[in-house]
Protein backbone atom coordinates (compact mmCIF):
# COMPACT_ATOMS: atom_id res chain seq x y z
CA UNK A 1 0.00 0.00 0.00
CA UNK A 2 1.01 3.63 -0.42
CA UNK A 3 0.97 6.67 1.84
CA UNK A 4 1.33 10.40 1.23
CA UNK A 5 2.73 12.91 3.70
CA UNK A 6 2.20 16.65 3.48
CA UNK A 7 4.32 19.14 5.37
CA UNK A 8 3.32 22.76 5.11
CA UNK A 9 4.14 26.30 6.05
CA UNK A 10 1.39 27.84 8.14
CA UNK A 11 -1.23 29.38 5.90
CA UNK A 12 -0.01 27.59 2.76
CA UNK A 13 -3.31 25.72 2.38
CA UNK A 14 -2.21 22.37 3.74
CA UNK A 15 -5.59 21.12 4.88
CA UNK A 16 -7.24 21.93 1.56
CA UNK A 17 -4.44 20.37 -0.48
CA UNK A 18 -4.43 17.25 1.71
CA UNK A 19 -8.19 16.86 1.30
CA UNK A 20 -7.98 17.21 -2.48
CA UNK A 21 -5.11 14.74 -2.73
CA UNK A 22 -6.89 12.21 -0.53
CA UNK A 23 -10.08 12.54 -2.56
CA UNK A 24 -8.29 12.12 -5.89
CA UNK A 25 -6.33 9.06 -4.73
CA UNK A 26 -9.20 7.48 -2.81
CA UNK A 27 -7.19 7.68 0.43
CA UNK A 28 -8.27 8.59 3.95
CA UNK A 29 -6.92 11.77 5.44
CA UNK A 30 -5.42 11.81 8.93
CA UNK A 31 -6.84 15.17 9.92
CA UNK A 32 -9.30 16.94 12.18
CA UNK A 33 -12.42 14.96 11.29
CA UNK A 34 -11.02 12.13 13.42
CA UNK A 35 -10.52 14.21 16.56
CA UNK A 36 -13.89 13.43 18.13
CA UNK A 37 -13.52 9.71 17.47
CA UNK A 38 -10.01 9.58 18.88
CA UNK A 39 -11.13 11.56 21.93
CA UNK A 40 -13.95 9.07 22.50
CA UNK A 41 -11.53 6.16 22.39
CA UNK A 42 -9.28 7.92 24.89
CA UNK A 43 -12.08 8.83 27.23
CA UNK A 44 -11.23 12.53 27.07
CA UNK A 45 -13.47 15.48 26.31
CA UNK A 46 -13.38 16.35 22.57
CA UNK A 47 -12.85 19.98 23.57
CA UNK A 48 -9.61 18.94 25.28
CA UNK A 49 -8.55 17.03 22.20
CA UNK A 50 -9.18 20.09 20.03
CA UNK A 51 -7.23 22.27 22.45
CA UNK A 52 -4.21 20.03 21.99
CA UNK A 53 -4.18 21.12 18.36
CA UNK A 54 -2.47 24.29 19.53
CA UNK A 55 0.49 22.26 20.67
CA UNK A 56 0.49 19.71 17.87
CA UNK A 57 -2.03 18.62 15.21
CA UNK A 58 -4.62 16.78 17.21
CA UNK A 59 -5.52 13.77 15.11
CA UNK A 60 -2.13 12.11 14.97
CA UNK A 61 -1.30 13.19 18.50
CA UNK A 62 -4.52 11.82 19.92
CA UNK A 63 -4.20 8.59 17.97
CA UNK A 64 -0.69 8.39 19.37
CA UNK A 65 -2.08 8.70 22.87
CA UNK A 66 -4.52 5.91 22.09
CA UNK A 67 -1.70 3.67 20.91
CA UNK A 68 0.43 4.48 23.95
CA UNK A 69 -2.52 3.57 26.17
CA UNK A 70 -3.00 0.26 24.39
CA UNK A 71 -6.32 1.29 22.86
CA UNK A 72 -7.14 -0.34 19.49
CA UNK A 73 -7.21 2.12 16.62
CA UNK A 74 -10.30 0.36 15.34
CA UNK A 75 -12.93 -1.73 17.06
CA UNK A 76 -14.72 -1.53 20.35
CA UNK A 77 -13.81 -1.90 23.99
CA UNK A 78 -13.90 0.56 26.84
CA UNK A 79 -11.81 3.69 26.51
CA UNK A 80 -9.10 4.22 29.12
CA UNK A 81 -9.54 7.06 31.56
CA UNK A 82 -6.47 9.21 32.08
CA UNK A 83 -5.26 12.79 31.92
CA UNK A 84 -3.31 13.33 28.70
CA UNK A 85 -1.61 16.33 30.26
CA UNK A 86 0.57 14.01 32.37
CA UNK A 87 2.29 12.69 29.23
CA UNK A 88 5.60 14.31 28.36
CA UNK A 89 6.27 15.82 24.96
CA UNK A 90 8.80 13.04 24.34
CA UNK A 91 6.26 10.30 25.08
CA UNK A 92 3.73 12.07 22.91
CA UNK A 93 6.17 12.35 20.02
CA UNK A 94 7.23 8.71 20.29
CA UNK A 95 3.61 7.56 20.31
CA UNK A 96 2.88 9.82 17.38
CA UNK A 97 5.73 8.31 15.43
CA UNK A 98 4.44 4.80 16.07
CA UNK A 99 0.99 5.74 14.84
CA UNK A 100 2.37 7.34 11.70
CA UNK A 101 4.36 4.17 11.06
CA UNK A 102 1.19 2.11 11.50
CA UNK A 103 -0.61 4.32 8.99
CA UNK A 104 2.29 3.79 6.60
CA UNK A 105 2.02 0.02 7.03
CA UNK A 106 -1.73 0.12 6.47
CA UNK A 107 -1.43 2.41 3.45
CA UNK A 108 -4.12 4.47 1.83
CA UNK A 109 -3.59 7.57 3.98
CA UNK A 110 -2.65 11.19 3.46
CA UNK A 111 -0.90 12.23 6.68
CA UNK A 112 -0.84 15.96 7.35
CA UNK A 113 2.06 17.24 9.41
CA UNK A 114 3.49 15.90 12.68
CA UNK A 115 6.85 15.02 11.24
CA UNK A 116 5.44 12.27 9.03
CA UNK A 117 8.13 12.93 6.43
CA UNK A 118 10.64 12.02 9.14
CA UNK A 119 8.73 9.05 10.55
CA UNK A 120 8.28 7.51 7.09
CA UNK A 121 11.58 8.65 5.62
CA UNK A 122 13.06 6.03 3.33
CA UNK A 123 9.86 4.08 2.71
CA UNK A 124 9.64 3.29 -1.01
CA UNK A 125 5.83 3.40 -0.85
CA UNK A 126 5.68 6.90 0.66
CA UNK A 127 5.42 10.14 -1.33
CA UNK A 128 6.40 13.27 0.58
CA UNK A 129 5.33 16.81 -0.27
CA UNK A 130 6.09 20.19 1.25
CA UNK A 131 3.82 23.19 0.73
CA UNK A 132 5.27 26.68 0.76
CA UNK A 133 3.91 30.11 0.00
CA UNK A 134 4.90 33.74 0.03
CA UNK A 135 4.55 35.16 3.53
CA UNK A 136 2.21 37.91 2.35
CA UNK A 137 -0.14 35.35 0.80
CA UNK A 138 -0.07 33.14 3.88
CA UNK A 139 -0.72 36.10 6.17
CA UNK A 140 -3.69 37.13 4.05
CA UNK A 141 -5.11 33.60 4.12
CA UNK A 142 -4.78 33.43 7.91
CA UNK A 143 -6.34 36.87 8.32
CA UNK A 144 -9.35 35.78 6.25
CA UNK A 145 -9.78 32.34 7.80
CA UNK A 146 -9.22 33.33 11.42
CA UNK A 147 -10.26 36.96 11.49
CA UNK A 148 -6.86 38.14 12.71
CA UNK A 149 -5.17 41.47 12.23
CA UNK A 150 -2.17 41.48 9.89
CA UNK A 151 0.39 41.76 12.71
CA UNK A 152 -1.13 38.82 14.61
CA UNK A 153 -1.39 36.69 11.48
CA UNK A 154 2.22 37.37 10.59
CA UNK A 155 3.37 36.47 14.09
CA UNK A 156 1.29 33.28 13.97
CA UNK A 157 2.94 32.23 10.70
CA UNK A 158 6.40 32.78 12.10
CA UNK A 159 5.64 31.05 15.41
CA UNK A 160 3.94 27.97 13.98
CA UNK A 161 6.57 27.54 11.25
CA UNK A 162 9.28 27.64 13.93
CA UNK A 163 7.41 25.11 16.09
CA UNK A 164 6.98 22.68 13.21
CA UNK A 165 10.63 22.98 12.21
CA UNK A 166 11.68 22.46 15.82
CA UNK A 167 9.51 19.36 16.15
CA UNK A 168 11.06 17.68 13.12
CA UNK A 169 14.57 18.65 14.20
CA UNK A 170 14.13 17.49 17.80
CA UNK A 171 12.43 14.15 17.23
CA UNK A 172 13.75 13.12 13.82
CA UNK A 173 17.00 15.05 13.49
CA UNK A 174 15.94 16.52 10.16
CA UNK A 175 15.79 20.03 8.73
CA UNK A 176 12.26 20.75 7.53
CA UNK A 177 13.74 22.92 4.76
CA UNK A 178 15.89 20.08 3.37
CA UNK A 179 14.65 19.55 -0.21
CA UNK A 180 15.78 15.91 -0.33
CA UNK A 181 13.12 15.01 2.24
CA UNK A 182 10.42 15.57 -0.37
CA UNK A 183 9.32 14.31 -3.75
CA UNK A 184 8.31 17.90 -4.49
CA UNK A 185 8.11 21.30 -2.82
CA UNK A 186 4.99 23.05 -4.09
CA UNK A 187 4.52 26.81 -3.93
CA UNK A 188 0.82 27.55 -3.48
CA UNK A 189 1.42 31.24 -4.19
CA UNK A 190 2.40 30.31 -7.74
CA UNK A 191 0.41 27.13 -8.35
CA UNK A 192 -2.62 27.93 -6.24
CA UNK A 193 -4.08 25.40 -3.82
CA UNK A 194 -5.83 23.44 -6.57
CA UNK A 195 -2.76 23.46 -8.80
CA UNK A 196 -0.53 22.22 -5.98
CA UNK A 197 -2.96 19.38 -5.28
CA UNK A 198 -3.07 18.42 -8.96
CA UNK A 199 0.72 18.26 -9.16
CA UNK A 200 0.95 16.22 -5.96
CA UNK A 201 -1.61 13.73 -7.25
CA UNK A 202 0.20 13.38 -10.56
CA UNK A 203 3.54 12.74 -8.83
CA UNK A 204 2.00 10.34 -6.32
CA UNK A 205 0.36 8.29 -9.06
CA UNK A 206 3.64 8.05 -10.93
CA UNK A 207 5.42 7.00 -7.74
CA UNK A 208 2.80 4.40 -6.91
CA UNK A 209 2.45 3.13 -10.46
CA UNK A 210 -1.24 3.95 -10.71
Amino acid sequence: MAVVTISRQYGAGGRRVAAMVADALGFRIADSELIDESAKRLGVDPELARALDERAPAVIEELGLALAAGTPLVGGGPAPQFDPQVLSDQALAEATGRVIESLGEAGGYVVLGRGAQGALHGRPDAAHFSLAGDLADRVKRIMESQGLQEKDAREACERVDAERAGYLRRYYGKDIREPHLYDAILNTSRLGVEGAAEVAVRIARRRFGS
